[in-house]
């Protein structure tokens, strides 16, 4: 009897602190797969700003695109020499025709769709606009927009806005575009025949 007063036997003193040992590698493994998960939503959430961001501007190239067919004898007054919506909100107020439409377009690329503490938080992050025409047509016009990503890609083939001092970086640098094309009405005999969009 004095034999089993002494201690635990030897293979029973192997076992004390397996079970602590087991619940800090669970606790571990836990850990990892919750920093994994915030790591997860985080990524998810960059991307759907991403792609609100994009569906901001596809929105605002189809009210520029409409607003051109709208008004085709005059398209070529659309045609910008810079980027447009850089600077704070403009008054249109006095404006009519093309500047009007440009003008309100600018305003509207610069975020004032919705505003919160008087900024405008509608539309990108510094989001420009383009509307040009290639040196070799009369009938085609390209409406794009350029805005600040916030994850690195390989950058956009769009043109707009790139070197400016606004996208420093071309993996952040986003844009989309959109063509619009005008019909020209002609007399077949009268007028040489010129490649369509």
């Amino acid at each position: 009897m004095s034999a089993a007063r002494r201690g635990p036997r030897p293979a029973a003193a192997a076992q004390r602190g397996a079970l602590l040992i087991e619940v800090l590698v669970a606790i571990l493994i836990c850990a990892f797969g919750l920093l994994g998960f915030a790591g997860m939503q985080a990524r998810a959430a960059s991307s759907e700003f991403e792609g609100f961001q994009r569906s901001q501007a596809l929105v605002l190239i189809e009210d520029m695109t409409n607003r051109i067919n709208a008004n085709r004898a005059h398209a070529g007054e659309y045609v910008s020499g810079g980027l447009i919506g850089a600077g704070a909100l403009a008054d249109c107020g006095g404006l009519a025709g093309a500047a009007l439409v440009l003008c309100e377009w600018g305003n509207l690329i610069r975020g004032s769709a919705e505003r919160r503490g008087g900024a405008g938080i509608g539309s990108m992050l510094s989001a420009r606009g383009c509307i040009t025409r290639p040196a070799t047509s009369t009938d085609r016009y390209t409406v794009a927009i350029a805005w600040q990503g916030v994850l690195p890609t390989a950058g956009a083939t769009s043109p707009c806005g790139s070197g400016d001092a606004l996208f420093p970086d071309e993996t952040l640098r986003r844009a989309v575009s959109s063509t619009v094309c005008v019909a020209l009405l002609r007399d077949a005999a009268s007028a040489p025949l010129l490649p369509r969009c």
